[in-house]
């Protein structure tokens, strides 16, 4: 909440998009990004965008984070 707090005055799909994001990479990746300024934004569409560009490790492309940030985005929009 620290970071988005504009979660707390949205539906709580949202808010759990950002929690599950932020246990996968850590509060630092979040405060650090464009998802997050998206967010504080009220900017849904492009806060779905953002998430499903973090599908990288290594360089590589991973199924398991496609689909993870497939679901985040559905409870974003």
């Amino acid at each position: 909440m620290r970071h988005c707090p504009v979660l707390s005055a949205e539906p709580e799909n949202r808010l759990a998009a950002i929690v599950d994001f932020t246990f996968n990479l850590g509060a630092g990746r979040l405060q650090t990004s464009t998802l997050r300024r998206r967010v504080n934004e009220r900017d849904w569409e492009a806060a779905a965008r953002e998430l499903r560009r973090w599908v990288y490790d290594g360089g590589k492309v991973l199924p398991g984070l496609v689909a993870r940030r497939e679901a985040e985005a559905a409870l974003i929009v």
